[in-house]
Formats: C-alpha cells, sequence, structure tokens
C-alpha cells in the first residue's frame, strides 16, 4: 500500500532540494538565483549559516593558506619575550583565528597589526617594542605535491612597534 505524500513531508523535500540548490551555487561559485531584494537576504545569510555558500575549495590554489600570527617584544630592560597570542578561552581562540582570516584583505592588515600590537602592549606592560609577524602556510598544487614538495612557511607581513611615552597633562604637543 503506497502512502500519500502529505504536505509536511512535501515542505520538507522542497526546504531540502533548496538548500541542496544552495550548496550547488556555493560550490560552482554561481551567484544566487534571481531573489527580490527583501528574500535576498535571508538567503545569503542562510547560505552562510549552513555552509552552503562555502567555495568547498579544499585543494591549492583554491583553498586559501593558513596563516599564524607571532608577536616577539623587547622588554624594558632588552630581553626578548615571545607571545602567540593564545588564550585559555576557547572562545576567545576562534575569535583570533577569524581576525587571522580577515588578515587576508590587505586594507585590514595594517589595522589589525596595530591592535594585535596594541594588545601585546596590555599583555606586556613592560614591552619596548612588538614586532607582529603574520606567517602563511604555502600549499604545493597536486603536481608539485607529488614529485615531493611539501608545504612551507613564508613570511607574508612583519611590522614593528614601539611603545609611546603618553605626554603629561601639562605638555602642549605640537
Amino acid at each position: 500500500m503506497r502512502h500519500p505524500l502529505t504536505p509536511r513531508h512535501g515542505l520538507l523535500t522542497g526546504l531540502a532540494a533548496a538548500h541542496l540548490l544552495l550548496v550547488a551555487c556555493g560550490a560552482l561559485h554561481v551567484p544566487f538565483l534571481q531573489v527580490s531584494d527583501a528574500v535576498k537576504p535571508w538567503a545569503q545569510a542562510y547560505a552562510h549559516w549552513t555552509g552552503a555558500s562555502s567555495g568547498f575549495s579544499f585543494f591549492a590554489p583554491g583553498v586559501s593558506p593558513a596563516v599564524r600570527v607571532s608577536f616577539d617584544l623587547e622588554g624594558a630592560s632588552g630581553e626578548q619575550l615571545h607571545d602567540d597570542f593564545r588564550s585559555d578561552n576557547g572562545a576567545v581562540n576562534v575569535r583570533i583565528h577569524s581576525m587571522m582570516l580577515r588578515f587576508g584583505l590587505p586594507e585590514s592588515r595594517d589595522a589589525l597589526a596595530r591592535a594585535w600590537a596594541a594588545a601585546m602592549f596590555g599583555r606586556h606592560p613592560d614591552a619596548r617594542s612588538v614586532t607582529v609577524r603574520v606567517d602563511s602556510l604555502q600549499l604545493p598544487g597536486m603536481e608539485a605535491h607529488q614529485r615531493g614538495e611539501r608545504p612551507v612557511w613564508s613570511e607574508a607581513y612583519r611590522a614593528v612597534f614601539e611603545r609611546r611615552v603618553p605626554a603629561s597633562a601639562g605638555e602642549v604637543t605640537p
């Protein structure tokens, strides 16, 4: 005996088909279907939230390189310190990782580096200078990997920040 498709099953099947369509659009880098301006933000938010809009680029060169940020500090008496900006709080580490991903945008780099340096001066109040170093993991293509090439870390960004001595309240700065 066959069971008829109930309205609930029809709705769920339609939603699953719409989701798969969004996944296919994301994988093929095809813009969303023409939808009204009222629906488009919701569709984009849904696709982003579920991962349907990701490009599914698992292999080089489509995958963006991994990045790591490290900080070399010079203390008040010249001693060298190293900090990798990790936290015991997992949520903080996720936010740090999100900032590292944002570092791939050239217009964000200097502002992020300044913010990171300020955070390091806050963590190390006696530091005189902070060197912000961002390394990226360069992945070889499949052919190069088959020839034996391996991923290598290379410096993508470096900036040195000096601690500013605040002007006293009575001084006038030009």
